[in-house]
């Protein structure tokens, strides 16, 4: 069986989480996982899987007129990274071998919290704006998870799964821009961008202001390399380059303006330009950054920057929180060289 990803498992399973949210106000695990069976990741290859989850339920608020809600899903993950986490046989492979990355104690998780969660209030609040305002509507929730798509905008689209909601009249459905609602997923993971690090590197530079030649210096980076000779005089490269952006960064750190700075950068790669709050599914907790609480303490909070080992940290001057961080992984034995941006503990809302 091919490698599966536990973050497209969780892209789907907080997907129908949210369907069943919508039509039933709680998340039934046994209901979630007899959905989960009905979904054939083979399917994934040539298109979206749709799937109906409520059909004219009406619902209604004491003394304002009825609603009535359709809810469903429309899913398109990776078919060989969740092959054996949907589909028929799917409790059949989680009883036979390790349940990869807990998923079971994660859905167990996003059904106890995701009342108390700010991305459950969103959800909840568009449910109750055609509640409150009185007017008998029939509308229609449809939760879309497609990664693929997201990924294929270059990291401009950060939303994995999308709350999109409609209103039918007598002259056809009408999209309630309001009502949409992009989230961005993650399974217990800090990384905000997984990068290649010649362009990754000099992509932070361009978004920090900084004036420098790496480009033309490092231009072998933007090429390939072949054989252990030339491998290993990649990977000095690499090293030499990150040396070089550290002190960069240390030099515009002095500046008045190195905070915006810093902030906005982070705040474009995080949230992309469809301003996907990010909720984060682990075994013990739901973890979430929202545009909101950035927002505040982006305004709050001057920045510096701090050595951890070989990580570049950007810290909360005055509390020394960690805030995100660049880091490198390389491993030139497997020739693997990779370069990360990865937030840290003081950007949680929760």
């Amino acid at each position: 069986m091919a490698k599966i990803n536990e973050g497209d498992i969780i892209e789907g399973i907080f997907t129908i989480a949210v369907a069943l949210y919508i039509a039933e106000g709680k998340v039934n695990k046994n209901k979630l996982n007899r959905i989960r069976t009905q979904i054939d990741p083979a399917f994934f290859a040539t298109g979206r899987v749709t799937h109906t989850v409520a059909k004219n339920i009406k619902k209604q608020l004491p003394n304002k007129r009825a609603d009535f809600f359709n809810v469903g899903f429309e899913m398109r993950l990776k078919p060989k990274s969740v092959t054996g986490a949907f589909g028929k046989g799917y409790q059949v492979f989680y009883e036979s071998a390790r349940d990869v990355g807990n998923i079971n104690k994660k859905v167990d998780q996003l059904i106890r919290s995701i009342e108390a969660t700010q991305a459950g209030r969103q959800i909840a609040g568009a449910v109750n704006d055609f509640l409150k305002n009185n007017k008998p509507e029939i509308v229609d929730f449809i939760v879309i998870a497609d990664g693929i798509e997201g990924e294929s905008s270059g990291g401009e689209i950060k939303g994995d799964v999308t709350l999109s909601t409609y209103v039918r009249s007598k002259s056809g459905s009408k999209k309630i821009h309001k009502g949409t609602i992009p989230f961005s997923i993650k399974s217990g993971s800090a990384t905000v961008a997984n990068l290649s690090p010649y362009k990754g590197m000099l992509d932070i530079a361009a978004a920090m202001k900084i004036k420098w030649d790496a480009k033309k210096t490092y231009s072998r980076l933007s090429g390939s390399f072949s054989g252990s000779k030339e491998q290993k005089q990649k990977f000095k490269l690499i090293k030499s380059m990150y040396s070089d952006l550290k002190k960069e960064i240390g030099k515009i750190s002095k500046q008045p303006n190195f905070t915006e700075t810093a902030f906005a950068f982070l705040r474009k790669s995080i949230f992309g330009r469809d301003l996907a709050n990010v909720v984060d599914v682990r075994e013990g907790q739901i973890k979430e950054i929202t545009v909101e609480y950035f927002d505040k303490l982006s305004k709050t909070t001057k920045l510096d920057i701090q050595e951890k080992g070989n990580n570049l940290v950007f810290i909360d001057k005055q509390t020394k929180n960690p805030i995100f961080q660049l880091r490198t992984k390389l491993r030139e034995e497997a020739n693997e060289a990779k370069f990360y941006l990865e937030v840290a503990t003081g950007i949680y809302s929760r």
